[in-house]
């Protein structure tokens, strides 16, 4: 009994060790299109039901149910309640507003997940699967002025909308009325005129049911619905990207368990968030079918179709868990292990790889040319059971180097100056791969040598050299971050020249909708100078704040413009020391 409970025992440390160990190691991933599942292209699907219902997607929106009701407030006397009601599978916020019969806004309100209630509306047979949800916005303090107005309207009609910049959606009611009932209020329907109920697609009337195909995200859909009453739908979104990065079959067959990033399911309770992008799902292996979200949160259909057999988790290879994924290199190496029983190598179309077999079932590979400036997804071949699979990893080989060259114009002093500058981003600082260094250091050099001459303005160039350092790891141009740095200056007159030495700060960041027509990334840059060294003048102090833009015009090139504000004091005082103004422009190479 004794020998039983002990071996039992050691059964459960061996099994416990082996699950530790496993959750220490990186999964390689059995990328879906490569591994016997297909991926059908996402689609936008409608149908026009009836006179007042439509369907997008998984969602049915019933025209009848969007409409309001007034009523004296209970809370404010001589004010009114307004009771806001509509289907609430599209829009969960957003702003709304009841516009007379000249389509004039008389009232108007924003809404938010906070101030809306939603409901499960009435399921309907035949159409269980549909999302039927209602939400309901209301506010107590309306003026009487506005409603009073409301009364001599032929009618109105109450919107629900919400733009970005590639959305647009806007769900509208029928023609509403006010009338009086009983000495109450009552809004109603007008129902004197009828319209041709309808589908546009991109301003062209199709059939009342019908597919959209979208392969890629340059690829729009405008789309408006008409009912007879006059009440309107109009869409317009795009696919948003997804990767499927891991398909694996259940253990007992019945369930495809998908992993991926970017475009998530609309139907978040089945959905298991893995990190910030990356979720999973499982489908039904008979019928793998699920809705992503578009932009907007649009519905769009995912289909996928089983070309044969599909691997399993026990099918799966494993590296190192300090296996990098972000290297400035163009060569990595990852240390492995397969499951026993499960083959490992090298894709013959990859001869940039090499795979070396260590010990037993443990492996190490080697890729190389990894491409600079995108992410690239690597492979082995993994056979297993008579079946060949695919797994993949993905690396980010950044670019460490930028170079620059410009101009430079400073007012009211009217010197120009030629502008080049040097930078270098280190991977590990100090050859230390730690938390600290790895992908927070770079060190970058600029010259401006002065163009212009002029009798009243001394001839000055300067040279700095810096330390930066990010308070984010990441790759420039790549990962907005804010961080600080150490400037050295060595400011060179005619004859003689000065060291000054300083503290800076800069922050990079994706500029916001309104200027992104104008750049990619913006930069602000402040350096401020405390003295100097030098025998024939010193710098008594400076400082010089810079803003720039940057403008991709290729995936190396960037259009670099920007203005800058200095003032430099001198030791004994230069002729003129203003404050300058300057701008800038010139072009930025990064590799």
């Amino acid at each position: 009994m004794m020998r039983t409970l002990l071996g039992l025992l050691c059964f459960c440390i061996a099994c416990s060790s082996f699950a530790q160990g496993r959750s220490k190691l990186k999964p390689l991933y059995f990328q879906a299109d490569k591994n016997n599942l297909q991926v059908l292209p996402q689609r936008f699907e409608y149908t026009l039901l009836d006179e007042d219902r439509l369907k997008v997607g998984d969602i049915l929106i019933d025209t009848t149910q969007v409409t309001f009701q007034i009523e004296p407030s209970t809370k404010k006397r001589g004010a009114y309640s307004i009771r806001f009601t509509w289907p609430a599978g599209l829009i969960k916020d957003g702003e709304l507003a009841i516009k007379n019969n000249s389509g004039k806004a008389v009232f108007n309100a924003l809404l938010t997940k906070d101030n809306l209630k939603i409901s499960q509306g009435a399921s309907q047979e035949g159409e269980e699967a549909l999302r039927s949800e209602i939400a309901t916005f209301a506010i107590d303090d309306v003026e009487a002025n506005v409603v009073d107005d409301m009364k001599y309207f032929p009618f109105m009609v109450f919107c629900i909308y919400r733009e970005s910049e590639e959305t647009r959606l806007y769900l509208c009611s029928k023609e509403l009325y006010l009338s009086s009932q009983q000495g109450q209020m009552v809004v109603k329907a007008r129902s004197s005129t009828k319209k041709a109920a309808q589908v546009e697609i991109n301003g062209k009337v199709v059939g009342n049911q019908g597919i959209i195909y979208l392969n890629d995200r340059s690829e729009n859909v405008a789309f408006k619905a008409q009912t007879q009453t006059g009440a309107f739908l109009e869409i317009e979104t795009r696919k948003k990207d997804v990767d499927f990065k891991d398909v694996v079959v259940s253990d007992d067959g019945e369930k495809i368990i998908l992993t991926a990033s970017g475009a998530e399911p609309v139907d978040e309770s089945k959905v298991k968030k893995l990190s910030d992008e990356d979720w999973q799902i499982a489908l039904p292996k008979g019928r793998p079918v699920l809705y992503l979200k578009g932009d907007g949160d649009i519905p769009m259909r995912q289909e996928f179709y089983v070309r044969g057999t599909l691997p399993r988790e026990k099918n799966r290879p494993y590296i190192s868990a300090k296996s990098v994924s972000r290297t400035y290199s163009s060569q990595l190496s990852f240390s492995g292990v397969s499951p026993e029983g499960v083959q490992v190598k090298v894709p013959e179309k990859d001869p940039d790889a090499q795979l070396e077999p260590t010990k037993k079932n443990q492996f190490y590979w080697t890729v190389r040319n990894i491409p600079a400036g995108v992410e690239t997804r690597r492979y082995l071949s993994v056979v297993s059971e008579g079946h060949d699979f695919a797994v993949g990893y993905d690396v980010f080989r950044g670019q460490p180097f930028g170079l620059g060259l410009g101009a430079h114009y400073l007012t009211p002093s009217g010197i120009a100056f030629g502008a080049v500058d040097f930078q270098w981003w280190i991977e590990n600082f100090l050859m230390i791969n730690a938390n600290w260094s790895r992908f927070r250091w770079g060190l970058a050099l600029e010259r401006q040598q002065h163009l212009t001459e002029k009798d009243d303005q001394p001839k000055v160039d300067f040279t700095t050299l810096e330390l930066l350092w990010r308070a984010k790891e990441g790759f420039n141009l790549i990962d907005e971050t804010w961080g600080l740095s150490l400037p050295l200056q060595m400011i060179q007159g005619e004859s003689a020249s000065a060291t000054a030495y300083g503290l800076g700060a800069f922050w990079i960041k994706k500029p916001g909708r309104w200027l992104k027509p104008f750049m990619q990334w913006s930069e602000l840059k402040f350096h401020y100078f405390a003295g100097s060294s030098g025998s024939d003048f010193k710098l008594k102090s400076a400082y010089m704040l810079k803003a720039q833009a940057y403008w991709q015009f290729s995936s190396q090139w960037y259009l670099r413009y920007g203005l800058d504000f200095s003032d430099y004091k001198y030791d004994p005082a230069a002729a003129k020391e203003e404050s300058q103004i300057g701008v800038n422009a010139g072009i930025f190479w990064k590799f």
